[in-house]
C-alpha cells in the first residue's frame, strides 16, 4: 500500500507534469506528499558561500514559489510537507525518502532523446539506480 509519497519538485515542466500523475494517488490510498525541492549545491559551499541569512531568505522565497503546488496537493486530499535543502538533488531526495520512511518517489523525465541520460536527466536516473523503493518516473508528455 501506498501511504507517503516523496515528489521532487524543480519548477519545470517536467515536474508540472508529473504532479498530475501525484495527484491520482490521492484517490487510491495515499495520503502524504513530501515536497522536495533542492538547491544544488554542495553542503561545504553551502557554508562557505552563503550567510545563514541568506539560505534562510533563499529558503523562504522556495517556500512561496511551493505554494501553488502545495496547494494543489492539498485540494487533492493529501497532507503535504515541504523540504527545501541544499545538496545534490538525488542524494537529498533518496535521504528525504529514507527518513521519512516513503512509500514511492515519483519524479519527473526531461523528456525524448536517444540515451538514457538525456531522457530522463541525471537526477531521475540517479534516483533510479540508488532507490531502495519504489520510482515512478512520469515522462514529459501532454496530458491536456
Amino acid at each position: 500500500m501506498i501511504d507517503k509519497i516523496i515528489f521532487p519538485y524543480d519548477f519545470s515542466k517536467f515536474s508540472e507534469t508529473a504532479a498530475k500523475y501525484v495527484s491520482d494517488f490521492s484517490k487510491m490510498s495515499a495520503k502524504y506528499v513530501v515536497l522536495v525541492s533542492v538547491i544544488e549545491y554542495e553542503e561545504f559551499f553551502t557554508k562557505v558561500l552563503f550567510k545563514e541569512n541568506e539560505i534562510r531568505r533563499l529558503k523562504e522565497t522556495m517556500e512561496e514559489r511551493l505554494a501553488p503546488v502545495k496547494e494543489a496537493l492539498e485540494k487533492s486530499g493529501f497532507t503535504v510537507h515541504t523540504k527545501i535543502d541544499f545538496g545534490i538533488p538525488y542524494k537529498v531526495i533518496l535521504s528525504t525518502a529514507k527518513t521519512e520512511k516513503a512509500d514511492l518517489i515519483v519524479i519527473g523525465a526531461q523528456g525524448r532523446s536517444a540515451t538514457m541520460e538525456f531522457l530522463l536527466g541525471s537526477t531521475a536516473i540517479n534516483v533510479l539506480r540508488h532507490s531502495t523503493i519504489p520510482v515512478m518516473v512520469v515522462p514529459n508528455i501532454n496530458l491536456d
